[in-house]
């Protein structure tokens, strides 16, 4: 019984914080002045007091005097910008529900749109998504600012929340409120290129099937070379040909969908893995046949394409807790199933490693985790930053990323295979120490 009283006591202590948070936000919003507006005033009343008033002086009263009225009008023109913006931008989008499905980096046509009141001298309008997950990207027409939305990372969305900000230019005066809008709206994890030597089977170190096994695995196809291949194995015609390198691959050995259990672990920077994960679900789940996969946060085992993405979809907000419903999946999993096991894990430590670590101690498993990463997304974050940025910064910042990175793969590598896939190029190469 105490220990309920505690518990309650702590929910109502939330609840409470949180709701005068929430008013302190909205009073601080409403409030026409900002701080420097504040200091101002305040430094005119002084001066007022012990200057204007204790000595006449003219000069500073006029001063005085120019400055309050710069700050009303300043003030009117705020106030009743803010209104006529509520108002029209209120009654404009009244009934405007944002349906739509798209993906990770898509654009979505959102036909929002906030007034703008151009003929108020000295007054602009800002506006910001409060869904830092969705980029808002604006056009501002002639008493309109329209926009298109591009989202950052997948997950469902009842509601948009557009913070509002009608200030003066000097920066004194300055009204913010937050206008909601209802949406229905669906991102899915970016589709991205998948080759399915990703989930084969160990082969042997020679790249020949064992004598003694299953006859699949001749080198009978034929792939891109990659770093490691042995030379003996490169088609030297080919090369003389066309001055690309390939070599003969065994076919590859892809584990039947109902003996492998493949499991998305969601934590910091899971798009790549996301992405990897729908890849995965499109190629193997159309048959509707017992696939076995699941997802942080579902809970269940799902053997069809729709039921996976959704609960990939569904994982975004369970990253606080990745890998820990592991071990209340890996019951329902078929013995066969366990034995080939593939783990989807995010590209950055976090505390999914300790729940998948105790997952791995507890079944004796040796799985195989596949790390997704994007080089199209490392060239763009290069690209923009500016040119000081990247003569300082950017060595020292790849140095780091690429440590952190190198980290956790030497962990993982402890813990069973480690295989690296750029989701752009479909690439998969299989960590043996060093760098990526």
């Amino acid at each position: 019984m105490n220990w309920l009283t505690k518990q309650n006591t702590l929910h109502f202590k939330d609840a409470a914080v949180g709701l005068l948070r929430s008013g302190w936000r909205i009073a601080r919003g409403l409030f026409p002045l900002t701080w420097v507006s504040v200091v101002l005033l305040a430094l005119i009343y002084y001066v007022w007091f012990w200057e204007v008033s204790a000595h006449a002086n003219q000069i500073l009263y006029s001063v005085a005097a120019l400055w309050i009225f710069v700050v009303a009008v300043l003030l009117v023109f705020t106030l009743l910008g803010s209104v006529m913006v509520f108002g029209f931008t209120r009654r404009a989008c009244k009934k405007m529900i944002l349906e739509a499905k798209n993906e990770t980096g898509g654009h979505v046509q959102s036909k929002y749109r906030v007034y703008n009141p151009i003929f108020l001298p000295f007054i602009a309008v800002d506006v910001e998504l409060e869904e830092k997950s969705i980029e808002r990207r604006e056009k501002r027409r002639l008493f309109w600012i329209t926009e298109s939305l591009v989202p950052r990372e997948r997950g469902r969305y009842l509601a948009l929340h557009r913070k509002v900000t009608v200030h003066d230019i000097f920066g004194l005066t300055s009204i913010t409120f937050v206008l909601r809008q209802g949406a229905c709206l669906e991102i899915k994890p970016a589709t991205s290129h998948f080759e399915m030597v990703a989930f084969q089977t160990r082969t042997s170190g020679d790249g020949y099937s064992h004598p003694e096994g299953d006859p699949r695995g001749e080198l009978v196809e034929m792939r891109r070379y990659q770093a490691g291949d042995p030379l003996r194995l490169v088609i030297w015609k080919v090369f003389a040909r066309s001055r690309k390198l390939v070599v003969r691959a065994p076919e590859p050995a892809i584990v039947e969908e109902n003996d492998m259990f493949v499991y998305f672990v969601s934590g910091q920077d899971d798009e790549t893995s996301a992405s990897m994960a729908r890849s995965f679900l499109a190629a193997f789940g159309k048959d509707k046949k017992e696939l076995c996969f699941a997802a942080d946060g579902a809970q269940r085992i799902v053997s069809d394409e729709t039921d996976g993405v959704n609960d990939v979809i569904d994982s975004v907000g369970h990253r606080k807790r990745g890998g820990e419903d592991l071990m209340t999946v890996a019951p329902l999993v078929k013995a066969g199933a366990m034995a080939h096991c593939f783990l989807l894990v995010p590209p950055k430590m976090g505390k999914w490693f300790d729940f998948v670590k105790t997952f791995i101690g507890q079944y004796r498993v040796s799985p195989i985790f596949v790390v997704s990463v994007d080089a199209r997304k490392e060239n763009k974050q290069s690209a923009k930053a500016s040119f000081l940025r990247r003569f300082l910064c950017s060595d020292e910042n790849n140095k780091d990323e690429e440590a952190e990175f190198t980290s956790l793969c030497q962990s993982l590598s402890k813990l069973g295979t480690v295989r690296i896939v750029d989701i752009s190029t479909g690439a998969s190469t299989e960590y043996a120490g060093g760098a990526r």
